[in-house]
Parts: structure tokens; sequence; C-alpha cells
């Protein structure tokens, strides 16, 4: 039986009767191997969003103050950290940078503190006393950097604390409106 003659696979006429250009082929090569291609991107994101992250430092942990960047400074960035301890000269804090469980798992932290003065305060011996008595060791603190000097940072430092009435407070009228009773 004498029939047309079958045309190679590899090079299937389309409707002009011109053999596949590069663009169909790549298409069909990536539709023949969908899963290897959807890897391949999801590997590439999750790459891209480190590179940034690392390129953003966010995830860095600082030991010293020359290793925060000028930008942090100047756009007044706040950073997380747990006192160490109280000096005459500041407050001694170990940054806590933000953790991305799988870098972190095998990511070794260097060691050290970062020397934090209060802006607008000058710590007397009473101040020190007062800190403290308000602030307990290895107590998780914000810091929002204002300016670098030396060795030192100037910042703000925001502490969450619980709002309940002490004995000195009850009888103040902010708890009695509130409905607070302790």
């Amino acid at each position: 039986m004498a029939g047309r003659p079958v045309a190679p696979a590899s090079q299937a006429p389309d409707r002009d009767g011109a053999a596949p250009n590069v663009v169909a082929r790549v298409s069909k090569w990536a539709d023949d191997h969908l899963r290897l291609v959807r890897n391949i991107s999801t590997v590439m994101a999750i790459a891209g969003i480190m590179l940034l992250l690392r390129s953003i430092r966010m995830t860095s942990k600082f030991t010293s103050s020359s290793d925060i960047p000028v930008e942090f400074i100047r756009k007044n960035v706040k950073l997380r950290g747990r006192l160490r301890r109280i000096t005459e000269n500041g407050l001694e804090i170990e940054h806590v940078p933000i953790t991305l469980p799988i870098i972190t798992s095998w990511k070794k932290e260097p060691c050290g503190v970062l020397l934090v003065k209060l802006a607008g305060v000058e710590l007397t011996e009473t101040g020190k006393v007062w800190l403290q008595k308000e602030l307990k060791p290895s107590q998780l603190l914000w810091f929002q950097l204002l300016a670098k000097e030396n060795s030192a940072l100037t910042c703000y430092l925001l502490v969450n604390k619980p709002f309940y009435c002490t004995e000195e407070v009850k009888s103040k009228d902010c708890c009695k409106r509130l409905g607070i009773t302790g």
C-alpha cells in the first residue's frame, strides 16, 4: 500500500509547511517537563527572596555599632534586642535579628552587644537604679536608631509592658474609668 511519506517526528510541518521554530520547541519541552519547570521557578524565587533579605540585612545580627548600615540610622529603623546589663555608659543590648527557620538552623550567630544610650537622657546613678528596677535581664526590647556616636548608639527605647494597676495607681481616676481593679 503506497501512502504519503511520513515526515520525521522532530520536524513536523505546521500549517504553513515550515519546520517549527525555537519558541514552539521550548514551549513543547516545558509542557512535557512541567514539574521540573515549576520546581526550578520555585527554587529561583526562594533564592531571590533570600538574596533580598540578605542585601537589606534584616536577618543579620549586629554585634557592634559599626556593623549597622548608615541607611538604618538615617531611616530610624527599629531593632529588637535582649537587655544584657545596665552600665554607667548606657544599656548593653544583644541584637536579636529576624529569624528564618531554614537559615538559622545552620547559621552560626556571632556574639556581641551594642551600647545603647537613651536619647535625651543623662544616665545618673539614680536613673541607673530606676532602670535596673524597671527592666529585667534578658528582657526583649525594641530600640529605634537615631544616631551613632563613636561606639555607642543613641536610641529611643520601646518596652512592651502590660497595663495593670499597682497599689500606687489603683486610686487614680484612669483605672477607675477603665474598670481595672487589681
